[in-house]
């Protein structure tokens, strides 16, 4: 991330420099306590895993992206009133973590969590049960040790809602941004048009998603959505395509942004440039087979090499 703490602007929205410093700080709190929180969260996948088949999904991402941060806080200000350092006390899931299980395992998993957690010191603040939700379905939690400020955001998903809600992700920037009110151009009636039309989408994708069993007595049971079947054709048709361009656009930031932390970590290794072309011929050099070795003279006796111990490089960290 950037060290800077000057004015911010993304995607419409912005914030200026004592808002940035404010979020900042709040975000970099969150980056000290990811290692601990992700080892405790990898623990308790370990175990559910052996009795419950869990998977810990997206461990990558269990720590918000600044910028992302930064945009929830300028929107929440701009849209809603809501004050820049209300938002960085309130926020819950600057640390994230997905557990997903089978149907017929979900609710007894999510129960060994919960025990889990509390057994970690934490207590749910937050519990949103939203699997009869037509456009987004699980079970997501918010948590907050009892000793200290540390809080994290914890959802509960089986493989197929998890699949769902991954490829609804552009969908779901569409409705929340300002996108669709650039779309509509000020005309309120066809923004919500644009707005039901997202939702029929990302309903489809749950269509087919098992309910577990059980589910219905974990947290609070919410609907957020309803479906307009009536959403003009062309309405749909005009989200389907920004999906597609949100799609695109995301997969090129992705790439970029791979492609900085690949140059990033060549250059703290002091292979960028020359040097890298130098080292990178070393390599090559030394991987060449002696192809070239002087033959010995057949009067002269061969002896065995002593065999090489291999070396071992430990596990490979995902």
């Amino acid at each position: 991330m950037s060290e800077t703490t000057g004015a911010w602007e993304g995607e419409d929205y912005s914030l200026t420099p004592e808002q940035n410093r404010v979020i900042t700080e709040r975000w970099k709190r969150a980056e000290a306590a990811r290692e601990g929180m992700d080892a405790m969260m990898k623990g308790i996948q370990q175990e559910t895993a052996q009795s419950h088949g869990s998977k810990l999904e997206g461990l990558e991402y269990s720590l918000k992206d600044v910028d992302s941060f930064r945009r929830k806080a300028a929107s929440a200000a701009e849209d809603k009133g809501f004050p820049v350092e209300k938002t960085a006390q309130s926020i819950h899931d600057l640390n994230r973590y997905t557990l997903t299980f089978e149907p017929g395992a979900y609710t007894e998993g999510v129960d060994r969590t919960y025990e889990r957690l509390r057994e970690a010191g934490y207590e749910p603040i937050s519990e949103k049960n939203t699997w009869e939700d037509p456009v987004y379905k699980g079970v997501n939690t918010s948590w907050q040790h009892t000793q200290s400020e540390e809080k994290f955001e914890l959802q509960f998903h089986t493989p197929d809602s998890f699949k769902a809600k991954m490829e609804n992700h552009e969908l779901y920037e569409l409705s929340r941004g300002k996108e669709l009110e650039n779309l509509s151009q000020g005309d309120d009636d066809l923004k919500e048009s644009y707005r039901n039309a997202a939702n029929l989408l990302q309903n489809e994708r749950y269509k087919n998603v098992e309910i577990p069993p059980g589910q219905e007595r974990i947290g609070e049971r919410l609907i957020r959505d309803t479906l307009d079947p009536d959403v003009p054709s062309e309405d749909v048709e005009l989200i389907r395509r920004k999906e597609a361009e949100k799609r695109a656009e995301n997969l090129a930031k992705a790439q970029a942004k791979a492609e900085a932390k690949k140059q990033a970590e060549q250059a703290s290794l002091g292979l960028d440039g020359p040097a890298q072309s130098t080292s990178q011929g070393l390599r090559n050099h030394l991987a060449a087979p002696a192809a070239q070795a002087p033959r010995m003279r057949p009067d002269v006796p061969s002896i065995d090499p002593v065999p090489r111990q291999s070396r071992s490089r430990g596990p490979s960290l995902t």
